[in-house]
C-alpha cells in the first residue's frame, strides 16, 4: 500500500506540473520526443538498451524508445529531451522511454519531471497507474 500511495502522490504532482505547460513547439517533432540524452550520472547508473546487455551510463548517451536507465543505491541521473524537458531519476529507479512521444514508463523508484512552458503533453506509466495531461 505504501508504494501505491507514493505512486498516487507522484501522479497528482505530475498532473499539477503538466497543467502549467502549454502547446507543443513547432520546431520539435514527435520522433525527437521519443529519445533523450543522459546529462548527468552520479554513482551507479546503467543504460538498458532494448537489444543488448546493460552497460554503465555516460553523459551524452542516447536513451531511445524501448530502452531505459537504471540507478543503483545512492545513485541518480538526469535525462534531457530535445525540447528541454528534464527527467531526474532518484536512487533505485528503473525508467524507460515508452512507445509514444514523451511517454515515460517507470518500472520502480522515483523521478522528477520538468516540462517547460508550451512543451505540450506527456504520459507517465507506473505499475497499475497511468497519468497523462495535455494543455
Amino acid at each position: 500500500m505504501k508504494i501505491r500511495t507514493k505512486t498516487l502522490q507522484l501522479c497528482v504532482a505530475l498532473l499539477f506540473a503538466f497543467a502549467l505547460a502549454g502547446g507543443l513547439p513547432n520546431e520539435v517533432s514527435a520522433d525527437e520526443l521519443k529519445q533523450a540524452k543522459v546529462t548527468q550520472v552520479i554513482q551507479d547508473v546503467r543504460v538498458l538498451p532494448s537489444n543488448a546487455s546493460p552497460r554503465p551510463a555516460a553523459v551524452n548517451d542516447d536513451v531511445r524508445q524501448g530502452s531505459g536507465v537504471q540507478t543503483g543505491v545512492q545513485s541518480r541521473s538526469e535525462l534531457t529531451f530535445k525540447d528541454k524537458t528534464l527527467t531526474r531519476l532518484g536512487e533505485n529507479t528503473i525508467f524507460s522511454v515508452g512507445d509514444g512521444p514523451r511517454t515515460i514508463d517507470l518500472g520502480s523508484g522515483q523521478f522528477l519531471l520538468y516540462v517547460p512552458k508550451k512543451a505540450g503533453s506527456a504520459k507517465v506509466k507506473t505499475g497499475p497507474v497511468t497519468a497523462a495531461i495535455s494543455g
